[in-house]
């Protein structure tokens, strides 16, 4: 059985204004924390992971599901140029989808001149 975690709520309550970005070690329940807690709150969600090469041509062509309320990025910061294209992402269509990002790497988000957008680091 899965538990749920603490962070569900703040997660839940960051993606009503914000993209929400998810890091840690391996297997410490990233990527469960978004697919499993955070996205059954919503109708319906879409879930691509950069290590799938089907999914990976989908994120290049922004191929979102219609009907979604909520993208899930799983491992994209594998794209080298990762930053700038989940940054268009959200600036075009935050309107229209909430995003969580998930990565087991280091995320390397912080920019001097911009904002820190929320991370929760799991361990």
């Amino acid at each position: 059985m899965l538990k749920n975690r603490y962070l569900t709520q703040y997660v839940l309550d960051d993606l009503s204004e914000k993209m929400v970005f998810i890091g840690g070690p391996r297997q410490v329940g990233k990527t469960t924390l978004a697919r499993e807690f955070v996205a059954k709150q919503f109708e319906k969600t879409g879930y691509y992971n950069w290590d799938s090469r089907t999914d990976r041509r989908k994120i290049m062509q922004s191929d979102w599901p219609g009907s979604a309320e909520l993208i899930i990025l799983d491992e994209i910061h594998k794209y080298k140029k990762w930053k700038s294209f989940v940054k268009g992402e959200y600036d075009t269509l935050k309107d229209k989808y909430r995003f969580i990002v998930t990565g087991s790497a280091r995320l390397d988000i912080c920019h001097p001149r911009h904002k820190m957008p929320p991370v929760y680091e799991l361990d």
